[in-house]
């Protein structure tokens, strides 16, 4: 077994290694909101840093990426005009369709896991965020991108898995999540 799982780490490296990695900066804007009824959606902006990584020769890559990401929500059953600052990591794996040598559409699915690290909240129940919303943030990101030379326009979409009530003080009787949709432009280098 072990003879086995060296080999599939070594291939990888391999065409990691043969494949060109670029980096990548990105920035848009973003509509997020609350899994809950009535859970107006709040604009905020999103952006940072990341890898593509192809995968040998083949169309497919290894995205990892560090973000920056508003999240919340402008009104709802609680927490209006909440605002929730994440440092935010997606890594995606994803496949880029090439229709002439300079411009592609990737496709990229993976996980993310984010920390929030301010929020606000005009609700007067709430004294600090983070004692009723809980901290740390996970789910499903998928996103589109349309390459043209080394500049890249994106559309994200994330899907919060976990529920985020950390406290029985405002009960709103039902599981809590962030959904989220950015869209925005990146360059390549």
């Amino acid at each position: 077994m072990k003879k086995h799982i060296l080999a599939v780490l070594t291939l990888l490296l391999s065409t990691i290694m043969y494949a060109q990695p670029y980096t990548m900066i990105k920035g848009g804007a973003q509509l997020s909101n609350f899994s809950s009824d009535g859970s107006e959606q709040k604009f905020g902006v999103r952006g940072g840093v990341g890898g593509f990584v192809p995968l040998g020769e083949s169309s497919f890559y290894f995205m990892p990426q560090a973000l920056y990401a508003q999240k919340g929500q402008k009104a709802g059953k609680f927490l209006d005009n909440c605002t929730i600052h994440y440092a935010e990591v997606p890594v995606t794996v994803g496949a880029l369709l090439k229709f002439t040598r300079n411009i592609g559409l990737g496709l990229m699915v993976g996980p993310y896991a984010a920390v929030g690290v301010a929020g606000s909240s005009d609700n007067p129940e709430v004294s600090k965020l983070f004692d009723t919303i809980s901290r740390f943030d996970a789910g499903i990101a998928a996103g589109i991108q349309l390459h043209i030379w080394k500049i890249f326009v994106f559309a994200d979409y994330d899907y919060g898995l976990r529920n985020l009530m950390n406290s029985d003080d405002l009960d709103i009787g039902e599981y809590l999540t962030t959904r989220s949709c950015s869209v925005g432009i990146g360059f390549t280098y």
